[in-house]
């Protein structure tokens, strides 16, 4: 068996393995911290050490060699610089380990030729090994379960059993992110740092956690993702396992995806791309590392929400108007309670204001208060229940207390829905507070109003169903004629606008009246202008440049033969002053009036095609307002896209303006999500700019296809299916 084949049963020694070998064990690098930590943490299985030029370290023997070792190692942490690496995994092939923690540097982190050349040589060592290993560049990894650590901090604290598991490409947050949720009341079993995936990645921890049955939520910090069709399957399986997937990812910003390729050695993608994939799989991204920390929390002791809508109960009238406040500006949604929740509430506390979010005015009896949280929470309006209280500091508050222990039994024993308290700012948790918020096993205590309210809406699921997306035969004629549009280009091919414009009308894209000249004749463009009818527009077809209204190769708005004779004389002057290569001459339709809109299929670096909507013609660049799509989008889905951007309200008639057309737009939109779907990794960009969208319809008036040449035309990841 090869060592692809030999991968995942190996991947069960990273987490369990029999014993640890400390490759170059020195007390003058990491070993000894992990030394020390596994020591500590009562690791039960044999620990040895390779240095050729110690006889015995901590002590115990220090072996010259793997080789040398008194049984097969299970797992090597190599403390060795990059090259040493490369070579220790070589050896290892030999002697039957199983696993590895490698932590040197160097492998193409800032994308020098050296570091990547020698990430090539370490892929190959361990694909040909079958050594599942974590990192490099990483701090490595933790399982409470098995007591077993390579990650060198002396502080280091895993849980035996635990709900949370954390991976992350940064090795110093990792701590800091287990700290963070512990104390919060989360418990954290696993730790992996998982570096620059040279070894195993994202994907590989996913599958593996989607089956461990403790494990309720998987925490990531992400600067890149490297195989995203891997990444979203593997979280997809983690869904269907009942895992939440909840993600900081940096590339919300060019500065940031900068920063990314300096520190993994791959080009973060954008942010927003990002977010339409893991929407589409079930995985929540958290704005910022304190929104995971807080989402960890809430998932380690509640349910998932079935959706985003929020009862909230309090005891302070300034509490209720900062929530109203709080969650109009964060666009959280507050359900009107129904009819019967208010005479649920009314019967037990007779002269209360019925609202949500709800102020019970005073401390209630704990019967009182068990039965106002049930009547929210059985409303069919609400979704979730969030509680503004604060755990005592001390003992004596024997009322709270009682309260607390029976809303704990009532969300053990009845409650369908999740319920969490929260504190409306953050305070210190002091050894009382802890000691009575573990007594209380089944509620999670949030930290912070707003953090609440954006961490509890950003929780909820899509509104949508899962995409159905077509066989790779449904497009096998688009992708022959994009095929024979590229030709035998070594490179990506930029179609000329007839051709784009073809190629487009496979999708049910519409375009204004036409006619196409391929002879500069005068005579035929006169000709073809009395078909199309005055006025016209008058475009040069080549392929050479990309913006043809720049380089004044397009003439809108000829009234009649004088103004076409005219303009026709300038487009032959200046297509031979630049020198261009041309097919011919394009006579279109001008059109006028409707609101200009940009529509196409943009490729991230990281998740691939995806379709893109915004305002068009030079708006596009100067306010950059523009919404993206999966591949395959439903008319739903469309439809959100138009409504996420500001020139939603132009489309329907702003200022006395005519309503546009929008289901033809979300038809165009439907297009290119069928276009992205069907040829997506054989295409480099699709863009329309402008889609005039008029009152009688949808209208492309420039086209743009470039090509990838030497991807057959499927789609790159099929998104959505069953998360």
């Amino acid at each position: 068996m090869d060592g692809t084949g030999r991968l995942s049963a190996n991947i069960e020694a990273l987490f369990a393995p029999k014993n640890i070998v400390l490759v170059g064990a020195s007390d003058r690098n990491w070993s000894a911290r992990v030394h020390g930590t596994l020591a500590r943490l009562g690791y039960s299985g044999g620990v040895y050490l390779v240095n050729p030029n110690r006889k015995e370290l901590w002590g115990k023997t220090c072996y010259s060699s793997l080789a040398d070792l008194p049984e097969a190692p299970d797992h090597l942490a190599v403390f060795l610089p990059a090259d040493e690496t490369i070579a220790t995994i070589e050896a290892a092939t030999t002697v039957g380990a199983r696993s590895a923690s490698l932590f040197a540097a160097g492998f193409g982190e800032g994308g020098d030729d050296v570091g990547e050349s020698r990430a090539l040589r370490l892929k190959s060592a361990l694909s040909r090994s079958g050594i599942a290993a974590v990192g490099p560049n990483c701090m490595g990894l933790s399982v409470g379960r098995s007591r077993f650590a390579t990650i060198p901090d002396e502080q280091l604290e895993v849980a035996a059993r635990g709900s949370v598991a954390i991976v992350t490409q940064s090795g110093m947050l990792i701590q800091t992110l287990s700290r963070g949720i512990q104390s919060g009341g989360g418990s954290v079993s696993y730790l992996i740092s998982c570096g620059n995936q040279i070894g195993l990645t994202f994907a590989d921890y996913f599958a593996h956690l989607a089956d461990d049955e403790e494990i309720r939520v998987i925490a990531c910090y992400i600067e890149s993702v490297r195989d995203s069709a891997a990444f979203f399957a593997a979280a997809a399986k983690a869904r269907r396992n009942g895992k939440t997937v909840v993600v900081t990812k940096i590339g919300g910003s060019e500065k940031a995806r900068r920063a990314a390729l300096a520190h993994t050695g791959s080009l973060a993608g954008s942010l927003r791309v990002f977010d339409v994939f893991a929407h589409e799989h079930g995985i929540v991204r958290a704005e910022t590392i304190e929104d995971l920390v807080e989402s960890c929390i809430f998932l380690s002791k509640s349910r998932r929400p079935a959706g985003r809508r929020i009862g909230l109960i309090t005891n302070s009238g300034a509490v209720k108007s900062l929530s109203s406040e709080a969650g109009e500006s964060l666009g959280v949604t507050f359900s009107d309670l129904s009819p019967s929740t208010g005479e649920k509430i009314t019967s037990v506390i007779p002269d209360i204001t019925l609202s949500n979010p709800l102020d019970t005015k005073r401390t209630l009896t704990a019967e009182q208060y068990v039965a106002t949280v049930a009547a929210v929470h059985d409303d069919p309006s609400v979704d979730m229940v969030l509680l503004a209280e604060e755990l005592p500091r001390a003992a004596g508050i024997d009322r709270k207390l009682k309260n607390f222990s029976a809303l704990d039994d009532f969300i053990a024993t009845s409650a369908s829905k999740p319920i969490v308290c929260f504190s409306p700012v953050t305070t210190e948790q002091n050894e009382y507070i802890q000691k009575v918020r573990g007594e209380l096993p089944h509620i999670a205590w949030l930290r912070d109003l707003n953090k609440t309210l954006r961490v509890a809406s950003s929780l909820g699921p899509s509104r949508h169903p899962p995409l159905q997306h077509g066989a790779v035969e449904h497009g096998r004629a688009a992708r022959e004629h994009l095929a024979e549009l590229a030709g035998n280009s070594a490179g990506p091919k930029v179609l000329d606008e007839k051709s784009s414009t073809d190629f487009l009308r496979r999708f049910g894209i519409q375009s204004p009246r036409e006619v196409f000249v391929r002879d500069w004749n005068y005579v035929l463009v006169s000709a073809a202008a009395e078909l199309v009818a005055f006025p016209v527009v008058i475009k040069a077809v080549c392929a050479d440049v990309a913006h043809k209204s720049d380089a004044g190769l397009v003439f809108l708005n000829l009234r009649d033969e004088a103004e076409l004779r005219h303009a026709y004389a300038q487009l032959v002057e200046r297509c031979a002053g630049l020198g261009l290569t041309t097919r011919g001459i394009l006579v279109a339709q001008h059109m006028v009036g409707g609101v200009e809109v940009v529509i196409g299929v943009h490729r991230d670096p990281e998740m691939g095609p995806v379709v893109m909507f915004g305002a068009g013609g030079i708006l596009l660049e100067l306010i950059r307002d523009v919404a993206f799509g999966p591949p395959g989008l439903d008319a739903a889905r469309a439809r959100d896209m138009i409504e996420s951007t500001r020139v939603a309200r132009l489309l329907e008639g702003y200022r006395g303006a005519p309503r546009c057309d929008v289901d033809s737009l979300v038809e165009a939109l439907v297009a290119m999500g069928t276009l992205a779907d069907d040829v997506g990794d054989a295409i480099e960009s699709v863009e329309i700019n402008p889609l005039l969208v008029r009152p009688d319809g949808a209208f492309a008036l420039d086209a743009l296809v470039v090509t990838r040449a030497g991807h057959e035309a499927h789609p790159k990841a099929q998104i959505g299916g069953s998360p």
